[in-house]
């Protein structure tokens, strides 16, 4: 993992992204509990942040790293819905994952720009 990293602050954005989703998606327009599209929302935001975003965005770049975000995220939400009973997930789990593969775009691009500067490109910065 990258060292230069604000793991707090990387995990906050991520976080601001995919509850909202995963919480309007899931519970507001299909009858999943809050308590479960909660569950759903942590494993997939801690999963595609270790994996997606500091083990494949740094060395295959955005693209990779948003398709691969795009697969976990159907994995994780639409068997974690079928493991916690609920039927005719897959629609449901296809909407979120599309939803936050966009938004997962433009996180990692905010990600490749602000957290994963070497040091010597940060201190080139402050010096001009």
């Amino acid at each position: 993992m990258n060292e230069n990293v604000n793991h707090g602050r990387a995990l906050l954005w991520k976080a601001i992204m995919v509850f909202p989703v995963v919480w309007i998606i899931l519970s507001l327009f299909n009858d999943v509990t809050f308590f479960h599209s909660t569950l759903l929302g942590i494993v997939l935001l801690l999963l595609s942040y270790y994996i997606g975003d500091m083990m494949v965005l740094p060395k295959m770049g955005n693209m990779t790293a948003t398709l691969g975000d795009f697969v976990l995220s159907l994995i994780v939400i639409w068997g974690g819905l079928v493991l916690l009973g609920y039927r005719e997930a897959f629609g449901e789990a296809l909407f979120v994952s599309i939803v936050l593969a966009i938004g997962e775009y433009f996180y990692h691009l905010w990600l490749e720009r602000t957290q994963f500067r070497n040091k010597a490109d940060a201190d080139d910065v402050r010096q001009y």
